[in-house]
């Protein structure tokens, strides 16, 4: 005969709606934590530079305060009452509302105008981005830990409720960066962005507080035990916040390499970056909602998060490696150039931008997540001390992140490559199995988890052979690549022809193409006294090789961001194709510097007589920095008296914010593909006559026949030009359209009328 279930008590129901009334405001928490992040991160970017090396600093400054918050949250909560805790984590959001609204003051308007040059010393840096995201990043860090606390006043239930907490906020975050990432940020900009998640913040925190009320008032007294077995205790939760930082160098490393693989294999726009987290978050969160149901089952929590280490160190090797095999199979895949037209959305674009990342990050990331409640089933056995232990191993695991990510991002890249530092996590998910010191012919999966390990060591393939298979070339073609902490060059070579990659992004071929030698030619001959140039973007050599066939140039400061492009270059420089690189290089008025191109010349001491960005495409991942109204009018306050600036025509948003800063615009275009701009203070007068004669003089033809240029070609499309001329006085001053804070163009798919040519 079946029975009811015996009904809810009125403190059951109670506490079941309370513990889902927090964990709706945890959810918002986490959804406005990666608003900010994101924001944030472009922001102070353009105060650091856009360099991995400063990226990784801001990335490792939020991580450290989030612990620091996780620390202090740890050690007070479990002083404090129910409420109280909850009163707490109100205040602590509409603190984080109030820095969200004062923060495009300090980052952008206080740090990057007024004090951007404090950005040359790299441990300076660190320390102000540290102490810039210090308050809020503290602020969020307190949650979980008082969160914690509040709804869990006994040990035996902590582990579920605490894994419910933790998946429900990252499911926040991992919703909230999926969104911010394809409609908030291009839509509004990223001030406005800030402010939105400021009134969700100080929703959630003014409700907290209201909340708060329906929580006991109760302060629990601490537990006696005996010493003995403290001590012993203290031990196995030492060992276990060993084993957390240990896991959490893992995960982020591999959260490293991940996106590396996958900015070759997409060829990353603007979008990419939130889209790919949103796998990672979202699949942590439902990792540790599983968890938290299934946490009763398990017996053995420290077997169990030893078996996760080494199947997901097993999984996300074999998976990279089982993607570029079959990337060298169907090489067409990516045969793009990372733009998503909507209009024309095809198979390639939903098996890069779906197919992959599931397969890629949706297992390892499920059993990352599921963890968390797991180690908290482990170390709970205090009443007195839940906060606390929260608090210590969030630490534990953001310290992992914090040094996995400086370790891996800064080190290991530029001196293993992604193939070996992903071996190495390989010997250490093997590290984790081997802890379990199982009976190997009893324990059979452990045994067989072990043994596919050993064999992933020995067998995953060397850096050459992977980034050989992540671009698509097949076995036995020509092929060098370069990696380091700034990303990967590679080149190759087919049917007689160079192509190089950067990022996985096709650059340029070699022989150099001809637009490159009109963008770099042209310029240096139209000025009449080019003596001081610099360029930002390296690429193929092309233009910055051609920019300097003026004899009157002293000095080109060529800076590119991608360091590994240098010495592929060079290598190839070296063979017959690439013979014009090896003039280039060998030229001593030539200086390459590998940085942010934006802060060198931000920070440069002399001002130039042209200025060229040989520069991105506008929809590529913060491209913006390149097309800003801010970045424009950086570039003229260095242009020397008669200097201009020189940029490609890639489309209305760029050209309308163009002609907004300078008060004199040239349009030439070169031929069908190629439109150049070119601006300044004075009119630019595109003397036909004036190119043609330069072109006789036997020094400019000896260093364009070094660059293997095509003379008559060049000849030929200067005759043909078409020329615009502009000015504010004739045809007034458009609006501009690109801002650092809302790069309309970069965001391409809010704003597509914006990028027509």
């Amino acid at each position: 005969m079946l029975t009811s279930p015996p009904p809810r008590t009125t403190s059951q129901a109670k506490t079941t709606s309370v513990i889902a009334t927090i964990s709706v405001l945890f959810f918002l928490s986490g959804f406005t934590a990666l608003l900010y992040q994101v924001a944030w991160q472009r922001m102070l970017g353009l105060f650091s530079g856009s360099d991995v090396r400063s990226v990784t600093i801001i990335i490792a400054s939020y991580l450290a305060g989030l612990g620091l918050g996780n620390l202090i949250g740890g050690w007070y909560s479990d002083r404090f009452s129910n409420r109280q805790c909850v009163r707490i984590y109100g205040a602590c959001n509409l603190g984080i509302a109030a820095f969200a609204v004062l923060s495009r003051f300090l980052f952008y308007d206080w740090l990057f105008l007024r004090w951007r040059y404090l950005a040359e010393s790299s441990i300076l840096m660190l320390i102000i981005v540290f102490f810039s995201l210090l308050i809020p990043t503290s602020l969020m860090g307190l949650s979980l830990p008082l969160l914690s606390k509040a709804v869990s006043r006994h040990a035996k239930e902590s582990a579920s409720r605490i894994g419910l907490l933790y998946g429900v906020n990252t499911l926040g975050s991992g919703i909230g960066t999926f969104l911010s990432g394809w409609y908030i940020i291009g839509t509004i900009g990223y001030e406005k962005t800030v402010y939105f998640g400021a009134a969700i913040s100080a929703l959630v925190g003014a409700i907290a507080l209201i909340c708060a009320e329906r929580f006991t008032n109760q302060n629990y007294s601490r537990e006696t035990q005996d010493t003995n077995l403290l001590e012993h205790q203290s031990s196995f939760f030492k060992q276990w916040c060993w084993l957390v930082f240990l896991s959490g160098f893992s995960a982020i490393s591999l959260e490293i390499i991940w996106f590396r693989v996958l900015d070759i294999a997409l060829q990353s726009n603007a979008y990419t970056y939130a889209h790919l987290l949103t796998f990672i978050l979202i699949s942590n969160a439902f990792g540790s909602l599983i968890g938290a149901k299934a946490i009763k089952f398990i017996k053995q929590p420290k077997k169990a998060f030893l078996l996760i280490q080494g199947m997901v160190a097993a999984y996300a090797a074999i998976s990279i490696w089982a993607i570029g095999s079959y990337w060298q199979d169907y090489p067409d895949l990516r045969a793009d150039i990372g733009y998503i037209n909507p209009s024309n959305l095809s198979f390639a674009v939903f098996f890069k931008y779906l197919v992959v990342p599931i397969v890629m990050m949706v297992i390892p990331n499920l059993l990352l997540g599921f963890y968390f409640p797991l180690v908290q089933k482990a170390v709970q056995v205090h009443d007195d001390r839940i906060g606390r232990r929260v608090g210590l191993i969030l630490i534990a695991n953001i310290l992992g992140n914090t040094a996995g990510s400086l370790l891996t991002g800064l080190v290991l890249l530029q001196y293993l490559g992604t193939a070996n530092s992903l071996r190495l996590l390989v010997i250490l998910g093997l590290g984790f199995v081997i802890a379990i010191r199982p009976n190997w012919k009893k324990a059979r999966f452990t045994t067989t988890l072990a043994v596919i390990l050993v064999a992933t060591i020995v067998f995953l393939p060397n850096n050459h052979r992977l980034w050989a298979a992540l671009h698509g070339v097949k076995p036995g073609t020509y092929f060098i690549v370069a990696e380091d902490s700034t990303g990967v060059a590679a080149i190759a070579e087919e049917k007689g022809k160079g192509k190089l990659f950067a990022s996985g992004q096709v650059q340029a071929n070699f022989p150099y193409l001809h637009l490159h030698a009109l963008l770099g030619t042209v310029p240096a001959l139209l000025h009449p006294h080019p003596r001081q140039i610099m360029i930002i973007g390296l690429g193929s050599g092309g233009t910055p090789h051609t920019l300097g066939a003026n004899p009157l140039t002293e000095q080109v400061q060529v800076v590119e961001l991608m360091g590994a492009e240098l010495p592929v270059l060079q290598k190839y420089a070296q063979t017959p194709i690439g013979k014009p690189l090896k003039a280039l290089f060998q030229d001593p008025r030539y200086q390459f510097v590998v940085g942010d191109g934006r802060r060198e010349l931000t920070l440069a001491d002399r001002k130039f007589d042209i200025i060229e960005a040989d520069a991105i495409q506008p929809w590529r991942s913060r491209a913006g920095m390149l097309y800003s109204q801010e970045f424009f009018q950086e570039v003229r306050s260095h242009l020397a008296d008669g200097g201009m600036f020189v940029e490609w025509d890639v489309g209305r948003a760029a050209e309308q914010t163009f002609r907004n800063v300078f008060p004199y615009v040239t349009r030439v275009k070169l031929s069908k593909d190629l439109s150049v701009l070119f601006g300044g203070d004075r009119p630019v007068i595109f003397d036909k006559n004036s190119l043609l004669t330069k072109l006789k003089n036997p020094e400019v033809i000896s260093f364009l026949n070094q660059a293997e240029v095509n003379l008559e070609a060049l000849r030929r499309d200067i005759q043909a030009a078409q020329v615009q001329m502009y000015s504010h006085a004739q045809n007034g001053q458009p609006q501009a359209v690109n801002t650092d804070l809302f790069p309309r163009a970069e965001y391409y798919l809010n704003h597509s009328q914006n990028n027509q040519k």
